[in-house]
């Protein structure tokens, strides 16, 4: 009987451990690999979504690269432009300035040439108005060799 009960015992134990063994399966392993699955999924997600992360930021970071690079472009050339607009700007003012300082000096040489007729001939004129005064005191007439004296004046003021 003794081996008899080992037996029982032994089937007892058996019964209990597959029970134990069931039930830490149902309710500890499954619940603990279901978790330890979806941690992994959640970090291989968490993973790829770094991945993405850092290939966007790489886009961004080259795209911003690209526009800062077309900026300084365009900045480039709008000064280059700028310049060049300025440059034929001052070009235009300068031949401005100067046609209108020739037309000034033109006008003034006209001028100064138009004042120098004026007062040669109203010195000339003053000439004559002497000229006559004088003749009318040694010749006692107003009218005596007025003719000649104005042809004399004539013939030097057309030299």
């Amino acid at each position: 009987m003794n081996s008899f009960i080992n037996l029982w015992s032994f089937l007892i134990q058996f019964v209990n451990i597959t029970i134990i063994i069931l039930i830490m399966r149902k309710f500890l392993f499954q619940p603990y690999l279901k978790y330890l699955l979806e941690e992994e999924k959640k970090r291989k997600d968490l993973e790829e979504a770094h991945t993405k992360i850092a290939e966007l930021k790489e886009e961004a970071q080259s795209e911003a690269d690209s526009i800062i690079g077309n900026a300084k472009k365009e900045a480039i050339e709008i000064r280059n432009s700028s310049e060049a607009i300025a440059k034929s700007e001052w070009v235009r003012i300068v031949d401005e300035a100067k046609n209108e300082a020739e037309n000034i000096k033109s006008k003034a040489k006209l001028d100064m040439e138009n004042e120098r007729k004026s007062m040669f001939e109203e010195m000339w004129e003053r000439i004559l108005q002497v000229a006559l005064k004088l003749n009318e005191k040694l010749f006692t007439k107003h009218e005596s060799n007025v003719d000649f004296i104005k042809k004399s004046l004539k013939e030097e003021t057309s030299k």
